[in-house]
């Protein structure tokens, strides 16, 4: 699991400084708007997809819990319990979303570079997909079942691994050991979630690049 996640001083760290990428986000976003009069206002999706990617699963696991306590839904054998998974994985959650909020700060620096609107969106998707793992805990957080904070860990580690050591399980390069330094930042940018979003965004790109090349063609001919 990354190292981030095992600590709680890196976990909030890195909390703040995405706080703090949004609200530059934001500012520069309204300078953009006072200058040109464009709405940015898509480009707000990105941080709604963040806050139901980190929110999202602990309010299901609350619907859960209401479910089982409320006799609308036949709770395991071992019992339930409002855990403290409920209050905490949010901001494990967080973290592991952090490539929204990159692409949400993209795009309000750069909302004319290239096709961005059409590029987020799909970014957008292709992010939220490994989330549904994420969603997949609720009913976890709120088991008595034995060992059930190592199944958490053990799907967290997953989606927060680089993606080159799920597909190839194994012997890996030992860069990806490497703590906080380069082997850090290498394992980030390859976890799946802002792997499979920087794959969307370059999808996006091109199919909007590919789009106004024909138009032009198509306006010449």
């Amino acid at each position: 699991m990354s190292p981030i996640l095992i600590s709680d001083l890196y976990k909030y760290l890195a909390l703040a400084v995405m706080l703090l990428a949004i609200l530059f986000g934001y500012r520069k976003g309204r300078d953009v708007v006072s200058v040109s009069s464009q709405s940015l206002a898509w480009t707000q999706v990105p941080l709604i997809a963040f806050a139901i990617a980190s929110i999202g699963p602990s309010a299901f696991a609350i619907v859960i819990y209401l479910g089982y306590k409320f006799g609308l839904i036949q709770p395991e054998p071992s019992g339930y319990s409002f855990s403290i998974f409920i209050r905490e994985l949010p901001f494990d959650f967080a973290v592991i979303n952090w490539g929204f909020v990159v692409l949400y700060l993209t795009c309000r620096l750069w909302p004319n570079f290239g096709s961005a609107r059409s590029a987020m969106w799909l970014s957008v998707v292709a992010m939220s997909l490994p989330n549904v793992f994420l969603f997949s805990l609720a009913w976890e957080m709120v088991s008595n079942a034995f060992g059930v904070g190592q199944g958490i860990g053990v799907i967290m580690a997953r989606i927060s691994l680089p993606i080159i050591m799920i597909i190839w399980p194994g012997t890996y390069p030992s860069i990806f050991d490497a703590g906080f330094g380069i082997g850090f930042v290498i394992s980030a940018l390859m976890a799946p979630i802002p792997f499979l979003g920087l794959i969307g965004w370059l999808v996006g790109q091109l199919i909007g690049w590919t789009a106004n090349f024909l138009r032009k063609a198509i306006v010449r001919s």
